[in-house]
Formats: C-alpha cells, structure tokens, sequence
C-alpha cells in the first residue's frame, strides 16, 4: 500500500513511489536523492516532519515535504526497484 512518508514509523525502510508535489518540490527531492524506487530509512518521524536515510545520507524534512513523499514497504510490488540501488545494496545505508 503506497502513503505518505509521515505515516511510517521509525525505523520502517521503504521505497519511494512518486513525488506528489510541484515541479519546484519534486525537483528538490530528486535532487536530495528521494528518486522512485529508491529504499529509504525512517529514523524518525510523524506529522512534523521526518528524518530519513537516503542513499547513506541523513536527511530532516518538514511534514508538508514529507507528507508529499509516497512510498511503499521495500517488499511490495507496487514499486519498482531503482537501477542505482539494486542487488545487495537494496538498503537506505
């Protein structure tokens, strides 16, 4: 099932499913590395804001940026795996 970033607790590795922002948020979170299918760490989070681990960088989000992130569990076939991540690295380290 794909939600919003804030609705994962901590410590929830998940994989981005899209970007539901304007051009000028979707441009910033791909270029802080928040890519489609993409695994991601929650650290910590909730309705205001989130700390992840992407790409094996820390990254602190307010909650109206994460709350436009979608993801989905690193297990679902909702989402498919990015190119860059793919095979053992298949983590938010």
């Amino acid at each position: 099932m794909v939600k919003p970033l804030t609705e994962y607790p901590a410590g929830t590795v998940v994989r981005v499913a899209d970007i539901d922002g304007g051009m000028r948020a979707r441009s910033r979170m791909l270029a802080l590395g928040l890519t489609p299918g993409c695994p991601v760490e929650v650290l910590a989070g909730g309705p205001a804001g989130c700390r992840l681990r992407v790409r094996g960088s820390e990254v602190v989000l307010c909650c109206g940026l994460a709350g436009k992130i979608m993801a989905a569990e690193m297990n679902s076939a909702e989402v498919t795996p990015c190119d860059c991540c793919a095979g053992s690295r298949a983590r938010a380290s």
